[in-house]
């Protein structure tokens, strides 16, 4: 039986009050010994801040991603700076599709840190190629174990695409997130792909009333 069938079903619960939800974060890993890049890989990318963080929306906004935008400019440039730390994207029509974020933690250990495509970007097998070339990419500088995580706010077919590029789940975690619209991380017109009790716009007045006072 594939892993993913064993997943318990996640019921989300909410706590109005601090505009916060409850989300699993699934964590999966892998250890390829040998991995040929596809036809066309994806490209190396070595972004500054602007663009990484034009990336990071384009492609988190829909999930309501948020963890790089509560660290500030000057930390983005400094990871971005690390050698260890290694991007790949893809284009198509000569616009970004998607990319990929991966850092060493030790010399046998890589961690995909994010991963994702833009919302016109999926269904078109850029994501196979996207994740082919950053595992081969992984491999060729000496990764052992490959591993990610993923949460209930991500696409409902995230799972099933990182266990079909070879991963297998290795662990859960639940955690409570604040909603980031509610923190003025992001606009309220964000979080399309997420399903909350409230609207963004009601998280995002909050905020706003917020940095009134």
């Amino acid at each position: 039986m594939d892993m993913i069938d064993r997943l318990p079903l996640f019921s989300r619960t909410y706590d109005h009050a601090r505009y916060a939800y409850s989300s699993r974060v699934v964590f999966l890993e892998q250890w390829p010994r040998a991995l040929t890049p596809p036809a066309e890989p994806a490209a190396p990318w070595s972004p500054g801040p602007d663009d990484y963080l034009d990336a990071y929306h384009r492609v988190g906004n829909p999930w309501l991603w948020y963890g790089r935008l509560a660290i500030g400019e000057a930390r983005i440039a400094a990871d971005l700076a690390d050698p260890a730390r290694h991007c790949w994207r893809i284009d198509a029509n000569g616009e970004l599709a998607g990319f990929c974020e991966l850092v060493y933690r030790n010399p046998l250990d890589a961690e995909i840190l994010h991963f994702g495509l833009t919302p016109g970007a999926r269904g078109r097998g850029l994501g196979g190629r996207l994740m082919r070339t950053a595992l081969a990419g992984a491999l060729s500088m000496g990764a052992g174990r490959i591993w990610l995580h993923t949460c209930s706010e991500d696409s409902a077919e995230a799972v099933g695409f990182y266990q079909h590029a070879g991963f297998r789940i290795f662990g859960t975690r639940l955690e409570w997130v604040t909603d980031p619209r509610y923190r003025g991380l992001l606009p309220a017109a964000t979080g399309e792909g997420v399903r909350l009790p409230w609207s963004g716009e009601a998280a995002a007045a909050l905020s706003r009333a917020a940095d009134a006072d």
